[in-house]
């Protein structure tokens, strides 16, 4: 039987910055645009309208890449943890009965 080779390549996340690439493209897009908004609404202050918003897209870098680092696939367990929260309520044990859940959809 012949062993065919796993390149890594196609395994690893495409990272941007050392994070994933969708929290890193979102974060600086809002950043830009706060920047941006804080430009022109401030006018002579623009100091701050770019100190701020670097502040927060370097902050929230540096928590993207701990959690890159920690799992490379953490910010989709955290998207289908926001999304299907409704369905998987807290419990005090693993014996005790769901809730009723009503569903609208149908």
């Amino acid at each position: 039987m012949e062993k065919t080779p796993v390149r890594q390549s196609l395994l690893r996340r495409i990272a941007w910055l050392g994070a994933d690439r969708r929290l890193v493209g979102m974060t600086g897009m809002l950043c830009a645009a706060l920047g941006w908004t804080m430009f022109m609404g401030l006018g002579l202050f623009y100091g701050l309208s770019i100190a701020l918003p670097c502040a927060i897209f370097f902050g929230s870098l540096w928590a993207f890449r701990r959690m890159y680092k920690a799992d490379p696939w953490m910010a989709d367990v955290l998207l289908r943890h926001f999304r299907y929260a409704k369905y998987y309520p807290p419990r005090s044990s693993r014996r005790k009965q769901l809730p009723p859940i009503r569903d609208y959809t149908k």
